[in-house]
Protein backbone atom coordinates (compact mmCIF):
# COMPACT_ATOMS: atom_id res chain seq x y z
CA UNK A 1 0.00 0.00 0.00
CA UNK A 2 1.66 3.24 -1.08
CA UNK A 3 0.15 5.83 1.21
CA UNK A 4 1.03 9.38 0.19
CA UNK A 5 1.01 10.66 3.75
CA UNK A 6 3.60 8.28 5.14
CA UNK A 7 7.24 7.71 4.48
CA UNK A 8 10.05 6.32 6.59
CA UNK A 9 12.17 9.23 7.60
CA UNK A 10 15.99 8.79 7.55
CA UNK A 11 17.95 9.68 10.66
CA UNK A 12 19.29 12.76 8.91
CA UNK A 13 17.72 14.60 6.04
CA UNK A 14 18.19 18.12 4.69
CA UNK A 15 15.09 20.29 4.67
CA UNK A 16 12.90 20.11 1.63
CA UNK A 17 14.96 18.73 -1.22
CA UNK A 18 12.40 16.80 -3.31
CA UNK A 19 15.11 14.98 -5.23
CA UNK A 20 16.48 13.43 -2.04
CA UNK A 21 13.25 12.63 -0.22
CA UNK A 22 12.81 9.22 1.40
CA UNK A 23 10.98 6.42 -0.42
CA UNK A 24 7.33 5.72 0.25
CA UNK A 25 6.42 3.25 2.95
CA UNK A 26 4.96 0.18 1.26
CA UNK A 27 2.15 -2.00 2.54
CA UNK A 28 -0.09 -4.61 0.95
CA UNK A 29 -3.81 -4.06 1.33
CA UNK A 30 -6.12 -6.93 0.43
CA UNK A 31 -4.24 -7.63 -2.79
CA UNK A 32 -5.04 -4.14 -4.03
CA UNK A 33 -2.11 -1.86 -4.86
CA UNK A 34 -3.15 1.61 -3.84
CA UNK A 35 -1.61 5.04 -4.16
CA UNK A 36 -4.29 6.65 -2.07
CA UNK A 37 -3.36 13.19 3.77
CA UNK A 38 -4.21 16.90 7.18
CA UNK A 39 -4.45 18.88 7.64
CA UNK A 40 -4.45 16.94 7.45
CA UNK A 41 -5.15 15.66 4.69
CA UNK A 42 -6.33 15.54 5.58
CA UNK A 43 -7.23 14.25 6.38
CA UNK A 44 -5.18 13.16 8.64
CA UNK A 45 -7.60 15.90 9.32
CA UNK A 46 -8.95 14.68 6.01
CA UNK A 47 -12.66 15.29 6.67
CA UNK A 48 -15.08 18.14 6.02
CA UNK A 49 -18.64 19.04 6.85
CA UNK A 50 -21.05 21.20 4.89
CA UNK A 51 -24.71 22.04 4.47
CA UNK A 52 -26.43 20.94 1.28
CA UNK A 53 -25.93 24.42 -0.19
CA UNK A 54 -22.31 23.48 -0.91
CA UNK A 55 -21.17 24.58 -4.31
CA UNK A 56 -17.43 24.00 -4.52
CA UNK A 57 -15.04 21.29 -3.45
CA UNK A 58 -11.28 21.56 -3.33
CA UNK A 59 -8.88 18.60 -3.37
CA UNK A 60 -5.09 18.48 -3.28
CA UNK A 61 -3.71 16.51 -6.22
CA UNK A 62 -0.11 15.70 -5.40
CA UNK A 63 1.21 14.21 -2.20
CA UNK A 64 3.90 11.72 -3.22
CA UNK A 65 7.40 12.08 -4.62
CA UNK A 66 6.35 9.99 -7.61
CA UNK A 67 3.46 12.35 -8.30
CA UNK A 68 4.83 15.85 -7.65
CA UNK A 69 1.77 17.90 -8.53
CA UNK A 70 1.47 21.53 -7.51
CA UNK A 71 -2.30 21.81 -7.95
CA UNK A 72 -5.55 21.90 -6.03
CA UNK A 73 -8.60 20.71 -7.98
CA UNK A 74 -11.69 22.95 -8.02
CA UNK A 75 -15.03 21.26 -8.73
CA UNK A 76 -18.68 22.38 -8.60
CA UNK A 77 -20.08 19.96 -6.03
CA UNK A 78 -23.56 19.88 -7.59
CA UNK A 79 -22.76 19.54 -11.27
CA UNK A 80 -19.30 17.93 -11.13
CA UNK A 81 -18.02 20.62 -13.51
CA UNK A 82 -14.30 21.29 -13.11
CA UNK A 83 -12.83 24.78 -12.98
CA UNK A 84 -9.20 25.69 -13.58
CA UNK A 85 -7.11 24.19 -10.73
CA UNK A 86 -5.18 26.39 -8.32
CA UNK A 87 -1.37 26.30 -8.47
CA UNK A 88 -0.12 26.39 -4.88
CA UNK A 89 3.38 24.82 -4.71
CA UNK A 90 4.98 21.40 -4.94
CA UNK A 91 3.30 18.51 -3.12
CA UNK A 92 0.21 20.12 -1.60
CA UNK A 93 -1.13 18.00 1.25
CA UNK A 94 -3.65 19.16 3.86
CA UNK A 95 -6.08 22.01 3.29
CA UNK A 96 -8.84 23.88 5.08
CA UNK A 97 -11.16 26.78 4.24
CA UNK A 98 -11.03 29.96 6.26
CA UNK A 99 -14.33 31.24 7.60
CA UNK A 100 -16.43 32.71 4.83
CA UNK A 101 -14.71 30.53 2.21
CA UNK A 102 -12.90 33.49 0.62
CA UNK A 103 -9.51 31.94 1.33
CA UNK A 104 -8.11 28.43 1.31
CA UNK A 105 -5.17 27.36 3.46
CA UNK A 106 -2.93 24.68 1.94
CA UNK A 107 0.03 22.88 3.50
CA UNK A 108 2.74 22.58 0.82
CA UNK A 109 4.88 19.63 1.80
CA UNK A 110 7.93 19.95 -0.44
CA UNK A 111 8.29 23.65 0.30
CA UNK A 112 7.79 23.52 4.08
CA UNK A 113 5.11 26.16 3.78
CA UNK A 114 1.55 27.11 4.51
CA UNK A 115 -0.04 29.21 1.77
CA UNK A 116 -3.26 31.19 1.62
CA UNK A 117 -5.16 31.14 -1.67
CA UNK A 118 -7.83 33.60 -2.78
CA UNK A 119 -10.67 31.29 -3.86
CA UNK A 120 -12.07 33.92 -6.24
CA UNK A 121 -8.85 34.30 -8.24
CA UNK A 122 -6.93 31.11 -7.43
CA UNK A 123 -3.86 33.19 -6.58
CA UNK A 124 -1.59 32.64 -3.58
CA UNK A 125 -1.93 35.76 -1.46
CA UNK A 126 0.21 34.93 1.59
CA UNK A 127 2.85 32.40 2.51
CA UNK A 128 4.71 31.42 5.68
CA UNK A 129 7.45 28.89 6.37
CA UNK A 130 6.43 26.20 8.85
CA UNK A 131 8.13 22.94 9.90
CA UNK A 132 9.49 20.16 7.70
CA UNK A 133 7.03 18.36 5.41
CA UNK A 134 3.73 19.81 6.64
CA UNK A 135 1.05 17.18 6.14
CA UNK A 136 -2.15 18.57 7.63
CA UNK A 137 -3.74 21.83 8.68
CA UNK A 138 -6.71 22.71 10.90
CA UNK A 139 -8.43 25.96 11.84
CA UNK A 140 -9.46 27.03 15.33
CA UNK A 141 -13.22 27.63 15.74
CA UNK A 142 -12.75 31.40 16.04
CA UNK A 143 -11.03 31.44 12.65
CA UNK A 144 -7.99 33.27 13.97
CA UNK A 145 -5.37 30.53 14.01
CA UNK A 146 -4.12 27.77 11.73
CA UNK A 147 -2.47 24.65 13.15
CA UNK A 148 -0.04 22.77 10.92
CA UNK A 149 1.16 19.20 11.58
CA UNK A 150 4.82 19.01 10.53
CA UNK A 151 5.53 15.38 9.63
CA UNK A 152 9.27 15.85 9.17
CA UNK A 153 10.26 17.39 12.47
CA UNK A 154 7.61 16.37 15.02
CA UNK A 155 6.10 19.79 15.61
CA UNK A 156 2.79 21.61 15.48
CA UNK A 157 3.23 25.05 13.96
CA UNK A 158 0.78 27.68 15.19
CA UNK A 159 0.12 30.42 12.61
CA UNK A 160 -1.68 33.69 13.34
CA UNK A 161 -3.97 34.50 10.44
CA UNK A 162 -4.07 38.21 11.30
CA UNK A 163 -0.49 38.71 10.09
CA UNK A 164 0.31 35.21 8.78
CA UNK A 165 3.13 34.90 11.27
CA UNK A 166 4.29 31.92 13.29
CA UNK A 167 3.16 32.26 16.91
CA UNK A 168 4.79 29.09 18.17
CA UNK A 169 6.15 25.69 17.24
CA UNK A 170 5.03 23.06 19.72
CA UNK A 171 6.82 19.70 20.04
CA UNK A 172 4.60 16.65 19.56
CA UNK A 173 5.23 12.98 18.73
CA UNK A 174 7.09 11.59 15.76
CA UNK A 175 5.58 11.90 12.29
CA UNK A 176 2.46 13.96 12.99
CA UNK A 177 0.03 13.38 10.11
CA UNK A 178 -3.30 14.79 11.28
CA UNK A 179 -4.65 17.52 13.52
CA UNK A 180 -8.14 18.36 14.76
CA UNK A 181 -9.51 20.96 17.19
CA UNK A 182 -12.23 20.53 19.80
CA UNK A 183 -15.37 22.61 19.19
CA UNK A 184 -14.65 24.81 22.21
CA UNK A 185 -11.26 25.73 20.75
CA UNK A 186 -9.36 24.71 23.85
CA UNK A 187 -7.52 21.65 22.62
CA UNK A 188 -5.69 20.55 19.49
CA UNK A 189 -5.31 16.81 18.94
CA UNK A 190 -2.39 15.61 16.82
CA UNK A 191 -2.16 12.03 15.50
CA UNK A 192 1.47 10.90 15.33
CA UNK A 193 2.01 8.00 12.97
CA UNK A 194 5.37 6.67 14.10
CA UNK A 195 4.64 6.90 17.81
CA UNK A 196 1.11 5.48 17.66
CA UNK A 197 -0.18 8.30 19.83
CA UNK A 198 -2.68 11.13 19.97
CA UNK A 199 -0.97 14.25 21.30
CA UNK A 200 -3.06 16.95 23.03
CA UNK A 201 -1.96 20.59 22.94
CA UNK A 202 -3.69 23.19 25.12
CA UNK A 203 -4.36 26.13 22.81
CA UNK A 204 -4.57 28.72 25.57
CA UNK A 205 -1.03 27.99 26.77
CA UNK A 206 0.36 26.10 23.74
CA UNK A 207 1.64 23.45 26.14
CA UNK A 208 1.58 19.81 25.00
CA UNK A 209 0.02 17.25 27.32
CA UNK A 210 0.86 13.57 27.85
CA UNK A 211 0.39 11.56 24.65
CA UNK A 212 -2.44 9.03 24.51
CA UNK A 213 -1.51 5.59 23.08
CA UNK A 214 -3.98 4.69 20.30
CA UNK A 215 -2.23 1.78 18.55
CA UNK A 216 0.13 1.58 15.57
CA UNK A 217 -0.07 3.91 12.58
CA UNK A 218 -2.81 6.41 13.43
CA UNK A 219 -3.57 8.26 10.22
CA UNK A 220 -6.57 10.53 10.82
CA UNK A 221 -8.41 12.17 13.70
CA UNK A 222 -11.98 13.45 13.83
CA UNK A 223 -13.68 15.21 16.75
CA UNK A 224 -17.43 14.70 17.07
CA UNK A 225 -19.64 17.78 16.98
CA UNK A 226 -20.56 17.48 20.66
CA UNK A 227 -16.88 17.58 21.59
CA UNK A 228 -17.13 14.39 23.63
CA UNK A 229 -15.11 12.02 21.47
CA UNK A 230 -12.07 12.03 19.25
CA UNK A 231 -11.98 9.20 16.72
CA UNK A 232 -8.58 8.03 15.52
CA UNK A 233 -8.11 5.96 12.37
CA UNK A 234 -5.71 3.06 12.99
CA UNK A 235 -4.37 2.28 9.55
CA UNK A 236 -2.35 -0.83 10.41
CA UNK A 237 -4.96 -2.38 12.68
CA UNK A 238 -8.03 -1.59 10.51
CA UNK A 239 -9.71 -0.02 13.53
CA UNK A 240 -11.07 3.27 14.79
CA UNK A 241 -10.10 4.12 18.36
CA UNK A 242 -12.48 6.36 20.37
CA UNK A 243 -10.83 8.74 22.82
CA UNK A 244 -13.12 10.33 25.42
CA UNK A 245 -12.90 14.09 25.90
CA UNK A 246 -11.91 15.98 27.91
CA UNK A 247 -10.49 13.06 29.92
CA UNK A 248 -8.34 11.80 27.02
CA UNK A 249 -8.96 8.14 27.76
CA UNK A 250 -8.72 5.71 24.86
CA UNK A 251 -11.48 3.14 24.54
CA UNK A 252 -11.40 -0.23 22.85
CA UNK A 253 -10.56 -0.21 19.14
CA UNK A 254 -13.52 -0.73 16.81
CA UNK A 255 -12.81 -3.02 13.81
CA UNK A 256 -13.99 -1.31 10.61
CA UNK A 257 -12.89 -3.91 8.06
CA UNK A 258 -10.68 -1.54 6.06
CA UNK A 259 -7.33 0.14 6.58
CA UNK A 260 -8.83 3.55 7.44
CA UNK A 261 -7.40 6.68 5.87
CA UNK A 262 -10.04 9.29 6.73
CA UNK A 263 -13.06 9.98 8.94
CA UNK A 264 -15.85 12.45 8.27
CA UNK A 265 -19.16 13.38 9.81
CA UNK A 266 -21.70 16.15 10.34
CA UNK A 267 -21.99 17.98 13.66
CA UNK A 268 -24.69 16.36 15.76
CA UNK A 269 -25.03 13.32 13.51
CA UNK A 270 -24.82 9.96 15.34
CA UNK A 271 -22.89 8.33 12.49
CA UNK A 272 -19.50 9.10 10.96
CA UNK A 273 -18.07 7.67 7.77
CA UNK A 274 -14.69 5.99 7.52
CA UNK A 275 -12.81 5.81 4.21
CA UNK A 276 -10.34 3.04 3.45
CA UNK A 277 -9.58 0.17 1.13
CA UNK A 278 -12.01 0.60 -1.76
CA UNK A 279 -15.05 1.61 0.29
CA UNK A 280 -16.55 3.85 2.94
CA UNK A 281 -18.02 2.43 6.14
CA UNK A 282 -20.60 3.94 8.54
CA UNK A 283 -19.77 3.93 12.24
CA UNK A 284 -22.30 4.79 14.97
CA UNK A 285 -20.24 6.64 17.56
CA UNK A 286 -22.31 5.93 20.69
CA UNK A 287 -22.52 2.16 20.19
CA UNK A 288 -19.46 1.39 18.10
CA UNK A 289 -21.68 -0.40 15.58
CA UNK A 290 -20.26 -0.64 12.07
CA UNK A 291 -22.58 -0.84 9.07
CA UNK A 292 -22.19 -2.39 5.65
CA UNK A 293 -19.53 -0.81 3.43
CA UNK A 294 -20.34 1.15 0.29
CA UNK A 295 -17.94 0.51 -2.60
CA UNK A 296 -16.38 3.52 -4.29
CA UNK A 297 -14.74 1.62 -7.16
CA UNK A 298 -11.14 2.32 -6.25
CA UNK A 299 -8.72 3.17 -3.42
CA UNK A 300 -10.57 5.40 -0.94
CA UNK A 301 -8.18 7.94 0.50
CA UNK A 302 -10.08 10.79 2.14
CA UNK A 303 -13.67 11.82 2.68
CA UNK A 304 -15.87 14.89 3.05
CA UNK A 305 -19.43 14.40 4.31
CA UNK A 306 -22.54 16.39 3.37
CA UNK A 307 -26.23 15.84 4.08
CA UNK A 308 -27.12 12.53 2.46
CA UNK A 309 -23.89 12.21 0.51
CA UNK A 310 -20.13 12.01 0.75
CA UNK A 311 -17.28 12.93 -1.55
CA UNK A 312 -14.40 10.46 -1.57
CA UNK A 313 -10.89 10.99 -2.95
CA UNK A 314 -9.73 7.91 -4.82
CA UNK A 315 -6.04 7.17 -5.23
CA UNK A 316 -6.45 6.89 -9.00
CA UNK A 317 -7.17 10.60 -9.35
CA UNK A 318 -10.97 10.33 -9.22
CA UNK A 319 -13.36 12.20 -6.93
CA UNK A 320 -16.50 10.15 -6.28
CA UNK A 321 -19.80 11.36 -4.83
CA UNK A 322 -21.71 8.62 -2.95
CA UNK A 323 -25.31 8.62 -1.73
CA UNK A 324 -24.87 7.70 1.94
CA UNK A 325 -28.40 6.32 2.17
CA UNK A 326 -28.35 3.94 -0.79
CA UNK A 327 -24.65 3.60 -1.56
CA UNK A 328 -25.29 4.66 -5.14
CA UNK A 329 -22.48 6.45 -6.97
CA UNK A 330 -23.93 9.83 -7.89
CA UNK A 331 -21.04 11.07 -10.01
CA UNK A 332 -17.36 10.64 -10.73
CA UNK A 333 -14.96 13.45 -11.53
CA UNK A 334 -11.54 12.78 -13.07
CA UNK A 335 -9.34 15.23 -11.17
CA UNK A 336 -5.95 13.69 -11.91
CA UNK A 337 -2.96 13.33 -9.64
CA UNK A 338 -3.30 11.52 -6.33
CA UNK A 339 -5.93 13.32 -4.25
CA UNK A 340 -5.01 13.26 -0.58
CA UNK A 341 -7.26 15.83 1.10
CA UNK A 342 -10.64 17.35 0.34
CA UNK A 343 -12.75 20.19 1.71
CA UNK A 344 -16.16 21.54 0.74
CA UNK A 345 -17.39 25.12 0.54
CA UNK A 346 -19.04 26.70 2.37
CA UNK A 347 -18.02 25.04 5.62
CA UNK A 348 -20.64 24.22 8.20
CA UNK A 349 -21.58 27.38 10.16
CA UNK A 350 -20.13 27.68 13.64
Amino acid sequence: YDHPMVRRRPLRRPACNPARRAPLRRRTLAAVLVAASAAGLSACSHEAVTPDSARVLYATLGSTDANPSDRVAVVDSRSGQKARPFTVGTLPSGLVLEHGSAHLLVAVKAENALVEVDTATGKVTRRVTVGLEPDAVALTPDGNTALVADFGDATLTVVRLADFGVASRVPVGRQPVAVAVTPDGRLALVACYQDGTLNPVALTSLVPGPPVPVGPEPLAVHVTGDGRTALVAGFQTSTVVPVSLPGLTAGGPVPVGVNPTGIGGLPGAPTVWVSGGSSIVPLTVATGQVGAPFAVGGPAQCIAVTYGAAWVCRGDGTLVQIDTVTGRVIRRVAAGGIPSAIVLSPPFPA
